[in-house]
């Protein structure tokens, strides 16, 4: 009997395992199921926003990340502020290492993780209202890779030219004759002495310290940093050469050019600038981030009696050939990560597509200085205002629009970037040879680039 009812009650299990489960209709779920059901299919996406921006910039950023919160229900996006493009790098690697990324990005070598496969397409994830004709062609080139859109430009830079329109008009000269650096070489017969009230002009112009003049004139002139096919250094090839040894005459032989340099952080930068606002230089080479500040310190420098008329123009190209300089555009990048979901992809692009609306970005530029990414700003009735207050506010604009290239992306991790340095250092600042030079830096950059080559 024991064993029947043991039986009786297995089959019973069984019989209660294999019966459907009762389904609930609609009118029939509880308050608590129709609640929780709402709440999954409404939840509010976190898009988790890395960027190292500071300042006024940082600022800036805030301003349209609380803005889009405010308008829009589907998404909040939280920035995380990092202290430098540096510190992104490390904390991207580590972020991989354990599939915690974040859903969006701005600064850092978002190249070097794309190489690495660990980017995802923006244009994948890219709303209808992303316009990408009106971006500015460079910024565009820079974005594109093998035909597709991998990141979404930001902002940008390229450097530019300041110049004393008031002594150049003096000479009766004006922005048509800084089209060649031979051309502004050429000036200094006619502005070298000329009185700016407080001071006299010593030198027709300043580029700043550093290769990046160099390597705008050099990229005018034909040169690149490497070969075609990514094995071979070329910065000792003839362009760049002629370049480098003009400037070193320019500066310690024919003494119409110099630098500054050295000093405590950007002291060599303010210094450089301070000679064209008060009246020593016709004018230097200079980062559209400039702008602000350089436009009231002259401004200042007039009411304190100097003669000096702010201007800004493109960069001139090198003997018959056109500019050609480069320019840095910092990018949006979604990281590919198993913890991304397909919502927070979108939700990123979506960010992206409103922080870099005609609005905003034309808002972050009169705000900051730098470059906006889209060309119908220009037509925009609040910067139209802007640039009547604010004269040749669009230059850099205009050169990323016309004439500048994406920068180099050095593949030895910047072996190559500093063996230049080194090298125009020792030409600007200790008159060594160009050839001499450059040959020594090459030799040191191709042994970097024979290794990451055979890495790869």
């Amino acid at each position: 009997m024991r064993k029947v009812i043991v039986v009786l009650l297995l089959l019973s299990i069984i019989i209660a395992g294999c019966t459907p489960a009762v389904q609930t209709t609609p009118e029939e779920k509880t308050d608590a199921q129709v609640k929780a059901e709402d709440n999954e299919k409404n939840a509010v996406v976190e898009i988790e926003f890395w960027h190292g921006l500071g300042g006024k910039l940082g600022e800036a950023v805030q301003a349209i990340v609380d803005e889009f919160n405010a308008s829009q229900e589907k998404y909040v996006v939280k920035a995380v502020v990092l202290g430098s493009y540096e510190e992104i790098d490390q904390n991207l690697q580590a972020a991989y290492a354990a599939q915690k990324l974040p859903a969006l990005v701005v600064g850092g070598s978002e190249h070097v993780f794309q190489q690495k496969g660990l980017v995802e397409p923006f244009e994948d994830f890219m709303p209808d209202d992303y316009d990408k004709d009106d971006i500015v062609k460079g910024f565009m080139k820079a974005a594109v890779i093998d035909g597709k859109m991998y990141f979404a430009p930001a902002y940008g830079t390229s450097q530019l030219l300041y110049f004393n329109k008031a002594i150049l008009r003096e000479t009766g000269k004006d922005v048509t004759d800084l089209k060649t650096w031979q051309s502004i070489a050429g000036l200094s017969d006619d502005v070298i002495g000329l009185s700016t009230n407080v001071n006299t002009i010593e030198h027709v112009w300043q580029p700043m310290w550093g290769s990046g003049n160099i390597a705008d004139m050099a990229s005018s002139n034909g040169g690149r940093f490497i070969s075609e096919d990514g094995k071979t250094v070329t910065i000792n090839t003839d362009p760049w050469v002629e370049v480098l040894e003009q400037v070193r005459k320019w500066i310690h032989e024919d003494e119409i050019m110099r630098i500054h340099f050295g000093g405590q952080g950007w002291e060599y930068w303010y210094k450089t600038m301070d000679d064209w606002v008060y009246g020593k230089t016709l004018g230097y080479t200079g980062s559209p981030g400039d702008y602000k500040i350089a436009l009231e310190a002259v401004k200042k420098a007039i009411e304190e009696g100097y003669k000096n008329e702010f201007a800004v123009t493109h960069q001139p190209g090198w003997g018959a050939n056109d500019p050609a300089p480069y320019f840095g555009g910092l990018m949006y990048f979604i990281p590919k990560g198993q913890n991304l979901t397909r919502d927070q992809k979108i939700g990123a692009a979506e960010f992206v597509t409103f922080a870099t609306n005609t609005a905003n970005t034309a808002r972050f530029s009169m705000l900051t200085g730098y470059v906006p990414v889209r060309n119908s700003v220009l037509e925009l009735p609040e910067y139209i205002e802007f640039l009547k207050e604010n004269p040749d506010a669009d230059a850099a604009l205009i050169q990323i629009d016309k004439y500048a290239i994406p920068f180099f992306i050095d593949p030895t991790g910047g072996a190559i970037l500093q063996a230049l340095s080194d090298a125009v250092d020792q030409v600007q600042i200790e008159n060594k040879p160009a050839r001499e030079a450059l040959d020594k830096a090459a030799k040191e950059a191709q042994r970097e680039l024979d290794k990451a080559n055979k890495n790869q």
